[in-house]
């Protein structure tokens, strides 16, 4: 290692027993995105995610292990401040950390709304139930995140199947975004079951099984996950945000202003009025996403997202079958005023390369090539040897790939494959160590 002054040599010890095996089946240096590829490593038991288990590892431009972090919570995503310290969200009960490269914690801020018996001292509380899936670190250090609330109805749908089926009273869950400053004071709050439809279900709508423990000592019965919201991007110039929807196979970008919906990107079944008077229509060959991931946006304006293709139908349709399912990365043009997009780049399909993640999931674009980098992590092998769907369908894997966007050529790809299970939530591609 070269410092000012001179060279000096660190000897580490070996990598720690049960580390997640890698695999390195492409390497093209010359052509890669320079930098350290950071890998938040979830174990998958039979059970479903450790949550007790949080691994970080990175790695450097020849695939080789150069840093890692290990916690006793989960860590689904890590995000870099300018200072070179790590953020990321702990566990599912609200919890967001600040450590810096000697893994030792900086700042703590924890959500109020569920009960919490382990919070370090000097933790910053935030008046809110959850952090969930995403978060923005804003321009004047205020911080932007995913949560979420119980909400009562008194009629709701019971099928994703029957359109027409009967109505029950049910507890809903929906998504709420919040800023808040550092020192955990929110600033303002947007609840989406105010902005969207919250009686439009798609698959995955009534399912109980993500908020289910997570608010299972505050609701008699568990909450219908409407729109299970995964991702969120922030753009100051004109203070807005895209919002991912997994369960309604929608991205929405709204205005923070007034909660005002400038768009809406998916399948039009469903939608009425007036959220239907925001619908994108398409232009060219354009496919809808289907339960999609990691939405960004890139510098030209452009929206990439992974595409998981969970279903490949509109809502009350039935599921596109197993052997006709694949994931993609996707890159769509909007056209604001006209009120259109169109579907410009994408990679992955059922004739091409196929690889299929029906849940967790990334995709970035890279600054210096214009690569992208594809974190297909929720491959699932069931135990005949074909291919699996969902956190429950078999041994769990995962795949993590850079693509030359000009030629579709891979110029880097890994596993993390062994008798114990492993999935990646999003990997990052950070250009230093430090």
């Amino acid at each position: 290692t070269t410092v000012p002054g001179g060279e000096f040599t660190l000897s580490t010890p070996p990598l720690p027993e049960k580390f997640p095996t890698i695999e390195i089946t492409t390497l093209r240096p010359q052509r890669m995105e320079p930098g350290y590829q950071f890998i938040p490593v979830m174990r998958w038991t039979e059970k479903g995610p450790d949550r007790e288990f949080g691994l970080v590892i990175a790695l450097d431009g020849a695939g080789e292990v150069v840093w890692y972090y290990r916690t006793d919570k989960s860590v689904n995503d890590v995000k870099r401040l300018p200072n070179g310290d790590l953020l990321y969200l702990a566990g599912r009960d609200g919890r967001m950390v600040q450590i810096n490269k000697l893994g030792e914690l900086v700042r703590h801020w924890h959500t109020t709304g569920i009960e919490k018996d382990d919070v370090p001292e000097g933790s910053h509380p935030v008046d809110c139930d959850t952090f969930h899936h995403d978060f923005v670190v804003m321009e004047n250090g205020n911080l932007l995140a995913l949560s979420s609330e119980a909400r009562e109805f008194d009629e709701y749908a019971t099928s994703e199947r029957d359109s027409d089926a009967k109505r029950e009273p049910a507890t809903v869950i929906g998504d709420v975004i919040v800023e808040f400053n550092q020192e955990g004071e929110v600033q303002r709050r947007w609840k989406l079951l105010d902005v969207l439809d919250p009686h439009r279900v798609s698959h995955g709508s009534l399912g109980t099984g993500f908020w289910r423990h997570i608010y299972e000592d505050i609701l008699e019965e568990p909450g219908k996950d409407w729109a299970h919201a995964n991702s969120i991007v922030y753009d100051a110039s004109d203070d807005s945000v895209l919002v991912s929807l997994n369960h309604q196979s929608t991205l929405m970008k709204m205005r923070l202003e007034d909660s005002s919906i400038a768009w809406l990107l998916g399948d039009h079944a469903g939608w009425e009025e007036p959220w239907s008077d925001h619908l994108l229509e398409p232009e060219g060959d354009l496919i809808w996403t289907s339960n999609q991931h990691a939405a960004e946006l890139t510098p030209t304006g452009t929206v990439l997202v992974f595409d998981n293709g969970g279903h490949r139908s509109p809502p009350f349709a039935p599921n596109t079958p197993m052997e006709e399912r694949y994931s993609r990365a996707v890159e769509f043009r909007i056209d604001q005023e006209r009120g259109v997009a169109e579907e410009v780049w994408s990679y992955g399909g059922l004739d091409t390369d196929h690889f299929y993640s029906s849940f967790l999931c990334d995709v970035d674009l890279q600054p210096t090539t214009g690569n992208v980098i594809v974190t297909d992590g929720a491959r699932t092998r069931r135990n005949d040897g074909g291919m699996g769907d969902g956190p429950g369908g078999g041994h769990h894997w995962a795949h993590i790939f850079e693509v030359d966007r000009e030629t579709d050529r891979k110029v880097f790809e890994m596993t993390i494959e062994d008798e114990t299970g492993w999935a990646v939530y999003r990997s990052e591609r950070f250009p230093t160590l430090y």
